[in-house]
């Protein structure tokens, strides 16, 4: 199938990109660097590879839902060990997050283009391929994401490469 590799996703702002950069810089330490920091966020819907059909079917689904903006605090980490995940996770999953998450993964399955093994659970991607969990010497200090939108993203390749790059926007109700 020709077409985009794309996921559903939560963004983070410049300010909370270089406050977790500075916490890796100071208090973790790793067996191998960060994933890219310009690539981070909370994942919401894995949709793997789609056509353009589906594309255009996914957009309008995600136009269809109405919910409210809502806060996430993240403060804390975690390790999967079976895929060598360092993440940095909320402090608890609101159903906001999961009135979001929970219908695009249905309409991702729905639609034929991915089926999602785990149950959700959303984290911030750090590292991964780690053979170890990272020495963590500090905690992070707390930080809140106000969550007004989420994004259609096309994960892709260039010259520098990996890059998420948000190819639709869809607002959250006040």
């Amino acid at each position: 199938m020709i077409g985009k590799r794309l996921f559903f996703g939560i963004g983070l702002t410049p300010e909370q990109t270089a406050h977790i950069q500075h916490w890796l810089d100071t208090s973790v330490i790793a067996t191998k660097a960060s994933t890219l920091p310009r690539n981070w966020h909370l994942t919401l819907a894995f949709l793997a590879q789609a056509d353009a059909s589906a594309e255009e079917k996914v957009i309008e689904f995600a136009h269809s839902l109405a919910q409210p903006s809502f806060q996430l605090r993240f403060d804390s980490t975690g390790y999967w060990s079976h895929n060598g995940l360092f993440y940095l996770r909320p402090d608890h999953i609101n159903d906001a997050l999961c009135g979001i998450a929970e219908p695009l993964r249905n309409c991702g399955e729905a639609l034929g283009l991915y089926r999602n093994p785990y149950p959700f659970s959303p984290h911030i991607t750090l590292f991964r391929g780690l053979k170890a969990e990272p020495s963590v010497c500090a905690p992070i200090v707390p930080f809140t994401l106000d969550v007004t939108e989420f994004h259609l993203y096309h994960s892709h390749r260039l010259e520098d490469g990996l890059h998420y790059t948000p190819i639709y926007s869809f607002a959250l109700s006040a």
